[in-house]
């Protein structure tokens, strides 16, 4: 059984190219995924590969995929990875990709291509804050999403990507409801 509690925030500063870039990494509460929040501009691709492909991951389900070619069944529950994208975020009520949320998809779309073989899809959640009725926040996170999606395929031709508007549900700064944070992207890879 999942314990449904959330892990204490682990923070990790990655030093990358002579900046530091703030990450929190931790198990959230709606099932077995690893959230890390990268809040930096304009991340490295390698800081993109270890929210998305943490190491230790891959290595659970290469390990799974050993197993299963030797007719024998993996027993690891392999957890999902997520980049939650606190700098792609959108204007109040838009959908429209801002030219600081191209510089960071640059560098999600680069990862996502280079590790093309480690997942079979990726969910591209979107979120909204808590302005507005949960019925133009459905819509308008989802629409954020779709953006998102268009502008990966569009520009690395990756395809398998699924979209989700999840409104004002999970909102990253729950002290703050209305605040620019919660109006963000979610990348989740699904293995």
């Amino acid at each position: 059984m999942f314990i449904r509690s959330v892990l204490s925030v682990l923070s990790v500063l990655l030093v990358c190219g002579g900046f530091l870039a703030a990450s929190q990494a931790y198990a959230d509460d709606q099932g077995m995924r690893r959230v890390t929040v990268l809040d930096v501009a304009k991340p490295s691709v390698q800081q993109v590969n270890e929210a998305l492909f943490p190491p230790d991951i891959l290595a659970m389900k290469k390990e799974c995929a050993e197993m299963e070619k030797q007719g024998l069944r993996c027993q690891n529950v392999i957890p999902k990875s997520s980049l939650d994208s606190v700098q792609v975020t959108f204007a109040r009520g838009s959908a429209e990709l801002s030219k600081d949320a191209k510089d960071f998809l640059q560098a999600v779309g680069e990862s996502l291509k280079e590790h093309a073989s480690d997942w079979k899809s990726v969910s591209i959640e979107g979120h909204t804050d808590s302005t507005g009725t949960d019925g133009i926040n459905q819509v308008l996170s989802l629409r954020r999403a779709e953006s998102v999606k268009a502008y990966l395929t569009a520009n690395f031709g990756l395809s398998n990507i699924e979209t989700v508007g999840s409104g004002s549900k999970r909102l990253r700064d729950p002290e703050n409801p209305t605040a620019e944070v919660n109006r963000r992207i979610e990348f989740v890879t699904n293995w």
